[in-house]
């Protein structure tokens, strides 16, 4: 057995954080979204009950091509059996050990619980603050520390920013 390599992966208010608001990303990026598809397609995706709720809200089904671990105490989705649900992180991370990769694509939670766990960060940096309910923790704090950049890309009003956990940031 082996551990999946722990990514998360999310788009961030560069100036206070911002995830969320009522349910919905506070913006629209079209290209943001391709490349959140372009990751994660054919991967395994773990995330909160909140954040699949929006999906099915949004797409009406579950991500498709992906294999979709939703964290939840006691809600299921009988209309979707492919759905995998798990009451903690420590049984979906066990669920998803032969998984070479496992996303995590939100929420405010389960970024916060997941974040000193992750291998890397796949973050899009948006440009200003928003008003929003949702939260990216802190984590500036841990790039040097825990996390070195290993490509950015410039964009307008936004930046796609991938780190790696570092040899140091290991213990």
């Amino acid at each position: 057995m082996s551990r999946p390599e722990i990514v998360i992966i999310a788009a961030v208010a560069e100036k206070n954080r911002v995830i969320g608001k009522a349910g919905r990303l506070p913006w629209h990026i079209s290209e943001d979204l391709r490349r959140f598809k372009q990751l994660t397609l054919g991967q395994a995706v773990l995330m909160g009950r909140k954040t699949f709720e929006s999906i099915l809200e949004r797409l009406g089904k579950p991500l498709p091509e992906r294999r979709n671990l939703v964290l939840t105490t006691g809600k299921s989705w009988p209309e979707f059996p492919e759905v995998e649900t798990y009451s903690s992180i420590e049984q979906a991370f066990t669920a998803a050990v032969n998984e070479p990769v496992l996303f995590v694509i939100g929420g405010e939670s389960l970024y916060r619980e997941t974040l000193l766990l992750a291998d890397r960060l796949e973050l899009t940096i948006v440009k200003g603050d928003y008003d929003g309910d949702a939260f990216f923790p802190e984590y500036r704090s841990l790039l040097d520390e825990k996390f070195e950049l290993i490509n950015r890309e410039e964009k307008e009003g936004y930046a796609f920013e991938s780190y790696q956990r570092t040899r140091r940031g290991n213990s």
